[in-house]
């Protein structure tokens, strides 16, 4: 095994194959690192990969002793960095009505599916134990704040959160989504 130093000169005098052992030996310690940031496979390898673009560009400014810990705290800032990134610039779903003719109005199979789409819901609805059923509609259908719920149903805003809990429970065990599409 060559030594970190030694390795570090070659990359810095552009060997390719000193580059990819480098990367080879820090590879699993750098998605670690990332990985307990990011909690999440896909972007923790992103972070990782990028971690070493960034070890790449900074490696001649790298003075001595701690390989592991400078590329450790690259590893760590670049993941922290993205994480902000997510958080600044949540992404939005964007909604797409493939069913609108160019005159504006929706299709007739649209209208259809929708008809059909609310009235599955509603028969699924009633099929609620009774003491869930006013919840799950205010919240689902009327779209109303637990506060706006419990002045309307005369309940607490804890028990109708309780409640909700208790109905999206049922629903979990009794409803497949099969039986809404």
């Amino acid at each position: 095994m060559i030594p970190e130093e030694r390795l570090i000169k070659k990359v810095l005098a552009g060997n390719v194959q000193a580059t990819r052992m480098l990367i080879e030996r820090y590879k699993h310690h750098v998605f670690k690192v990332s990985m307990s940031v990011m909690r999440d496979e896909k972007l923790a390898e992103d972070v990782a990969q990028e971690t070493f673009l960034k070890m790449l560009a900074a490696l001649p400014s790298y003075q001595g002793p701690g390989f592991r810990t400078w590329i450790s705290r690259i590893a760590y800032r670049k993941a922290l960095d993205e994480k902000r990134k997510m958080k600044r610039r949540p992404e939005e779903p964007v909604e797409w009505d493939f069913d609108r003719e160019s005159s504006g109005q929706i299709s007739p199979e649209s209208q259809l599916f929708k008809k059909e789409s609310k009235e599955s819901i509603y028969q699924a609805i009633n099929q609620l134990p009774e003491n869930y059923r006013e919840v799950v509609e205010a919240y689902y259908i009327d779209e109303l704040s637990y506060k706006e719920m419990g002045k309307k149903l005369g309940l607490a805003e804890k028990t109708v959160e309780m409640k909700l809990y208790r109905a999206r429970k049922w629903m979990k065990k009794h409803w497949k989504e099969d039986d809404f599409i």
